[in-house]
């Protein structure tokens, strides 16, 4: 796909973003200030804790003339951060388990660790410039969504893609620190969890009302990324963090499991992603007995 052929180019990614949503969606943007002249727009909410890990991106607006879109990271439109209504051209970059191919062109890796992989060996093969700031991004992408090079999708292509990255002089230290360095508010947060939560019959998993939310001051996405306490524990198979979205009204459940694919029952569940990470969205508690059920059917 030519971008010279548009005036404009908008970047997207999924709701709910995590580090390389953001790393994937800020990371292309700078490979695509190194030589496209035209503006080149952020869609979606930016208003996050994670965009600490990232360099800052200056406000840009759309000009006359054609529009590219590209989302990055992103099964299904559904799940799409913004609206895609004016652009005339769509390009999909991903690397979940095709669910919707709803790009003009899709460029899909369903092994990559993660869709900051994808970019980085893409642009590597291209030629196109990283840029330190470019690194920086898509560095936490990957290493967010590898678990630190831990998950079973890391494979020799995603350290060939850190270490494109590495030789651009980014300071991996200062990433690991910007995304790992914790604070007391957040130890207090383990420690309400670490005594409220439940396992059965091999699954594992906590609830965070928007009253707990509240009273241990964070956002219900927050609530969700604590979901990983209740990994590495031998009993537990299957281990999900279900918080109160009282904006939507409705349930998000993180799902996580060590071997057993949970993809397919999170898309009966509004929901989907990896095998074995994935979300769902409920209506009421009552539809979560379900999803339990089903789980510890899994098993």
């Amino acid at each position: 796909m030519n971008l010279t052929n548009y005036q404009n180019i908008k970047i997207y990614r999924h709701i709910n973003p995590d580090y390389d949503a953001f790393g994937s969606q800020i990371g292309l943007y700078f490979i695509i200030k190194s030589f496209f002249k035209g503006p080149v727009v952020l869609e979606g909410n930016m208003d996050h804790d994670y965009m600490k890990c990232y360099p800052k991106v200056e406000k840009e607006h759309l000009i006359e003339g054609k529009t590219l879109g590209i989302v990055v990271d992103t099964a299904n439109k559904e799940r799409i951060d913004g609206n895609l209504s004016d652009c005339d051209t769509i390009l999909k970059i991903d690397h979940h388990i095709i669910v919707e191919q709803f790009g003009d062109e899709n460029i899909v890796d369903e092994s990559a660790s993660s869709c900051a992989e994808v970019i980085t060996l893409l642009a590597s093969k291209k030629g196109y410039m990283i840029s330190k700031e470019a690194a920086q991004c898509l560095y936490v992408g990957i290493v967010g969504d590898s678990g630190r090079f831990l998950f079973k999708s890391t494979s020799a292509n995603t350290f060939k893609a850190a270490s494109i990255l590495i030789d651009t002089g980014i300071d991996i230290d200062h990433i690991y620190q910007s995304m790992y360095l914790r604070t007391l508010k957040e130890l207090k947060v383990d420690e309400y969890i670490l005594s409220h939560f439940v396992v059965e019959d091999g699954v594992g998993y906590y609830i965070l009302l928007q009253k707990d939310l509240d009273a241990l001051g964070i956002s219900r996405s927050e609530g969700s990324n604590y979901v990983n306490l209740l990994s590495n524990i031998e009993e537990i198979k299957i281990w999900c963090a279900v918080t109160e979205n009282t904006q939507d009204h409705n349930f998000r459940v993180s799902i996580r499991s060590r071997e057993v694919a949970v993809n397919e029952t999170a898309n009966c569940y509004h929901g989907g992603g990896h095998a074995l990470a994935s979300g769902a969205t409920l209506e009421n508690l009552d539809v979560f007995k379900c999803l339990l059920n089903d789980l510890k059917g899994l098993l």
